[in-house]
């Protein structure tokens, strides 16, 4: 319960980082509508620092809490963000913003009632442990379709909002997953219990490794084609979705929980979902802010070349 409770706080604050994050990148997209390389703008350099180290945050809360209570939480970068693009972008918030932050408090608030009120928590997992739950059918099933699903978006190269966090959504949900059991591995190795003797531990870094820079690089995507009144609820709804499924499938987060405890969860979830999207909502809105905005489109960002660059 005590691990629970300090995952929570540390999610809470490395959420708060990505929020602000959001903003920062905001501007340096806003700024780059020449279409040349983002990586040559100091603004999207903080903006990425400040994601990495809110990410690193939401790193050491997985390893203290189930990825099922920490996933969710990320309404939070949600909330900072109204504050963070009114003071940097100068984004008034609506009635509607504000009611969903209020929603977004009291979904969250469930969230952390249910699970971190649930008695069933895994102890950390051996190589072995491990390699037995990854190879469960449910598991494989879920693994398959994330992955081939991914690589087809990527492959078919469609740009749309849904594609781009389609990507994200999928690809993070394995990160999540890969962030538990390394942060297992790591434990326990410094106990003594060397897990690095394995093979494992070396297929689950390279997943890691690889969905982090995709998830990075699909996000700026479309943060840059789409505006944040879409790229927001969309990525938080899908996301979320994906995670506490994965983790549920994997990890049995969710197992011998009572009906009403899942009942309030999957409603906690729905709530700081629609919180979430009247905090990101905008009057106006729509599909035509990617039309609007004064972005580039698609075809004149070289967010390929950006990619190469970081590797």
């Amino acid at each position: 319960m005590q691990s629970d409770i300090l995952g929570v706080f540390v999610a809470l604050l490395g959420n708060s980082l990505i929020g602000c994050s959001f903003s920062v990148m905001k501007i340096a997209h806003e700024r780059n509508k020449g279409g040349g390389s983002y990586l040559k703008i100091p603004l999207w350099w903080m903006g990425t620092v400040l994601m990495i180290c809110g990410e690193l945050g939401n790193l050491v809360a997985y390893s203290l809490a189930k990825p099922s209570l920490i996933s969710p939480l990320g309404a939070i970068s949600v909330l900072v963000n109204v504050p963070a693009a009114y003071i940097m972008l100068g984004e008034r918030p609506t009635v509607s913003n504000l009611i969903g932050c209020v929603m977004c408090i009291l979904g969250g608030y469930g969230i952390v009632w249910v699970v971190a009120g649930h008695n069933k928590d895994r102890q950390l997992m051996s190589v072995a442990e491990f390699e037995d739950l990854a190879f469960r059918p449910p598991f494989m099933v879920f693994f398959t379709i994330s992955v081939t699903e991914s690589v087809g978006l990527i492959w078919s190269g469609r740009r749309t909002v849904l594609g781009y966090l389609a990507i994200c959504s999928l690809l993070g949900g394995l990160t999540v997953l890969s962030i538990k059991a390394v942060s297992s591995f790591v434990i326990l190795t410094a106990q003594g219990n060397n897990q690095f003797v394995y093979v494992y531990p070396y297929v689950v870094l390279p997943v890691l490794a690889v969905t982090c820079l995709l998830q990075v690089q699909y996000l700026n995507k479309a943060l840059a084609h789409f505006g944040t009144a879409e790229v927001v609820p969309i990525y938080y709804v899908m996301f979320t979705s994906v995670a506490v499924l994965g983790s549920a499938v994997l990890y049995g987060d969710l197992d011998d929980m009572a009906s009403e405890r899942v009942a309030i969860f999957l409603a906690s979830c729905a709530g700081t979902s629609c919180g979430v999207y009247l905090v990101a909502r905008k009057p106006g809105a729509g599909a035509a802010v990617a039309h609007t905005s004064g972005y580039p489109v698609a075809d004149e960002l070289g967010d390929d070349d950006d990619l190469a660059a970081l590797l």
